[in-house]
């Protein structure tokens, strides 16, 4: 593999690995401040959102994926 390719591929692992990092700070706060009821409304609004979200093949949302980020915040 060249090392664009590889520089790229780290780089969008570590994007992928900082947005995780943030939206868990960001849904531990929802749940201390709203309770588990924020946290499940966030839920069926991510979800609702990766249901009118375009795909590309097989790129788009991961909707079990979705389900088990805000099940491990509840």
């Amino acid at each position: 593999m060249s090392n664009s390719v590889e520089d790229a591929i780290n780089y969008t692992g570590s994007s992928l690995i900082t947005l995780n990092c943030i939206v868990s700070g960001l849904a531990s706060q929802l749940k201390a401040a709203q309770g588990t009821a924020g946290v499940e409304a966030a839920q069926a609004y991510a979800l609702k959102i990766a249901d009118a979200y375009p795909t590309a093949g097989d790129v788009g949302p991961d909707h079990k994926a979705i389900a088990e980020f805000f099940n491990g915040h509840k």
